[in-house]
């Protein structure tokens, strides 16, 4: 029993570490809004990140899937296991290519979810000394800075 309440008081203390440390964490930054309903709908939300929109895709990719696979056996005369092949390698590979290439877009744009909070986290610290600096000393800096 000793044990037992000795790793329960553990696994307390270490979940009450962890909270206090993410409450003691800045929240600063934009929050991302999403669409729950249609009367939330104010157009800040981009293509592609609402659950509308991505059952809009996955239709889409499916059906130009099927319209492929029966277009192939229609129009170009194969048989139904090559063109299954055929639209499952394309579809496969063109989505894998996209997907990778927007991953590389992101990391070279710098707008990956690491790079957004360690700069929200930079402005709120500056913003918090800003905020801490003694107006005389603020007065100074902005001195210096006209002379520049």
């Amino acid at each position: 029993a000793a044990a037992r309440s000795s790793a329960t008081r553990a696994r307390a203390t270490t979940k009450t570490m962890t909270t206090t440390r993410r409450l003691e964490s800045p929240r600063v930054g934009k929050t991302t809004r999403t669409r729950a309903t249609p009367a939330d709908d104010e157009g800040d939300v981009p293509f592609g990140y609402t659950r509308a929109d991505v059952m809009l895709i996955g239709t889409g990719v499916t059906g130009a899937g099927f319209a492929a696979y029966y277009g192939l056996q229609s129009f170009a005369g194969m048989d139904s296991t090559k063109a299954g092949n055929a639209v499952q390698l394309t579809f496969v590979l063109g989505l894998t290519l996209a997907w990778v290439g927007s991953y590389v877009m992101r990391v070279f744009n710098k707008d990956m979810t690491y790079a957004k909070q360690l700069k929200d986290y930079e402005n709120a610290v500056m913003q918090k000394r800003l905020e801490e600096m003694p107006a005389s000393e603020l007065e100074k800096m902005m001195d210096e800075l006209d002379e520049k």
